[in-house]
C-alpha cells in the first residue's frame, strides 16, 4: 500500500490509566435544558490539585518541562508535586516512543514493503502523536491557571456556516487566493458537512462532502448532555479536486475513525486541554488529460493537542496544534532533506472563537510543501452550552 502524497478508541486505550469518559444516561429523566446549563455554570470548576504554588516553583516546573522534560515527559509535573500525572505522561511518552521504534524499525527491516507498510505507518504516526501530546500536556499543566484555560461545550449547534478567504503559496501552481464557504448540519449524533475552495485567480476548485456518526460526546441541544468534550465518531468523506488549468483532477473517497479525549481524565492540572487522534484510509483516482485513470490508496492518520478558551460567557472557543499525514490537499507533505523527504505530512494551527451567541471567527494555518492560510466568519443556530 502506498502512503499518501500528500486520539479516539485507541487514544482512550493508549493513554495510560485514563478513565473512560462518562456519558449521560439517555434513559433517565433530564431537567429542563436551561436549568441544567445554569446549574453547570454555577458549579465550581475543578482546580489544579496544587493550589498556592509559588511563582518561582511554577517557573522551575515550566523550565523542567522543556529541559530535561523534552526527553522525560512529566518532569514539569514531578517538580510541581503532581507525581501521579507526571507518571502517566511519562508512560504515554514511553508507549509513543515504542510505537515509533516499531514502525521505523519495521520499515527498515522489511524495506517498506507494500505488504506491511500500512500498519507500520499507522504505528509510527500514532507513536509520534502520543510523544508530542505528552510533551505539550506537561508544559500546559504547569503553565495553565487553576481550573484550566476554558471549559468544553456540552452541546453543539444544529447548523454552523462559514465564509472566508484562503491563501495558498505554492510555487508549482499559479493560484494564490481562494473563496472558502462551508456548512455543518447536525441532528443529535449525526453530522453532514460540505466545504469548498474556489480559486479566484486560477481555474482550480476543491469540493468536499462529509457524513459522520458520533458514538458519544457533545451533540445538538435536544440530545443527551455530554459530561465533557470527549467524543468518538466515524466519518465518511468524498473529495473532488479539479486542476482545470493544469489539465488533471483527483477524486477521493475515505473513511476515518477519530475522537477526542479531555485530558482532565489524566490529571487535574490538565483541566481545559484535550487530545485528538484519528486513523483512516482513502481510495483516490487520478486523471491527467485523456490518459487512463490511475488509482491509489492513501493512509490519512492525524493527531492534535489543544485547549478550550473561556469558561462561561464570551469569548468562547478552542485552539489546537495538529498534524495531518495526508498529502492530497493544498499543504501536501513536508519538505524534509534526505531520505525522509516526501513521507511526512503537514502541521497546522487552528483557532475557533465565538464573540457572541451567533457570530465567530475561524483561523487556520498549515505548513507543508506549500503554505496555507484561512480566515472565515462563522454563524451558528443553537449555540454552545
Amino acid at each position: 500500500m502506498k502512503t499518501s502524497r500528500t486520539l479516539p478508541v485507541a487514544l482512550l486505550a493508549a493513554l495510560p490509566l485514563a478513565a473512560t469518559p462518562a456519558r449521560a444516561d439517555e434513559g433517565q429523566d433530564k431537567p429542563a435544558p436551561g436549568a441544567e446549563v445554569a446549574a453547570k455554570a454555577s458549579a465550581p470548576r475543578p482546580a489544579a490539585a496544587k493550589k498556592g504554588v509559588s511563582p518561582s516553583r511554577r517557573a522551575l516546573a515550566a523550565g523542567g518541562a522543556l529541559v530535561p522534560g523534552f526527553f522525560v515527559h512529566g518532569t514539569g509535573h514531578f517538580i510541581l508535586g503532581e507525581g501521579r500525572t507526571g507518571l502517566r505522561l511519562a508512560a504515554t511518552e514511553g508507549a509513543g516512543a515504542g510505537l515509533v521504534v516499531i514502525g521505523l524499525g519495521g520499515a527498515a527491516v522489511f524495506g517498506a514493503s507494500r505488504r506491511v507498510i500500512a500498519p507500520l505507518v499507522l504505528a509510527t504516526v500514532t507513536g509520534a502523536g502520543l510523544f508530542g501530546i505528552s510533551l505539550l500536556a506537561d508544559l500546559y499543566g504547569v503553565l495553565a491557571p487553576e481550573g484550566g484555560t476554558g471549559r468544553a461545550p456540552i452541546a453543539l449547534p444544529w447548523a454552523e456556516t462559514q465564509l472566508g478567504l484562503g491563501y495558498v503559496y505554492d510555487p508549482t501552481f499559479a493560484y494564490r487566493y481562494f473563496l472558502v464557504p462551508g456548512i455543518d448540519l447536525r441532528l443529535r449524533s449525526f453530522r453532514l458537512s460540505g466545504s469548498s475552495w474556489f480559486a479566484m485567480d486560477d481555474e482550480n476548485a476543491r469540493l468536499r462532502a462529509e457524513a459522520a456518526y458520533r458514538f458519544f460526546g457533545p451533540g445538538t441541544p435536544d440530545g443527551p448532555r455530554a459530561s465533557d468534550g470527549s467524543f468518538l465518531e466515524v466519518e465518511a468523506a468524498f473529495t473532488h479536486h479539479r486542476y482545470t488549468s493544469n489539465n488533471f483532477a483527483m477524486t477521493t473517497g475515505e473513511i476515518t475513525l477519530q475522537g477526542r479525549l479531555d485530558l482532565a481524565h489524566i490529571g487535574p492540572t490538565l483541566q481545559g486541554s484535550f487530545a485528538e487522534m484519528g486513523w483512516g484510509i482513502a481510495f483516490e483516482t487520478y486523471r491527467h488529460g485523456r490518459r487512463e485513470i490511475e488509482e491509489n490508496e492513501l493512509l490519512i492518520p492525524h493527531f492534535a493537542f489543544g485547549a478550550y478558551i473561556g469558561h462561561e460567557g464570551y469569548p468562547r472557543g478552542e485552539a489546537k496544534l495538529y498534524y495531518e499525514h495526508r498529502h492530497d490537499g493544498y499543504a501536501a507533505g513536508a519538505k524534509i532533506p534526505g531520505l525522509g523527504s516526501g513521507v511526512a505530512g503537514h502541521l497546522g494551527l487552528q483557532g475557533r472563537i465565538y464573540l457572541g451567541p451567533r457570530w465567530g471567527l475561524l483561523a487556520d494555518v498549515q505548513a507543508g510543501s506549500a503554505y496555507v492560510g484561512r480566515l472565515s466568519m462563522l454563524f451558528r443556530l443553537g449555540g454552545w452550552q
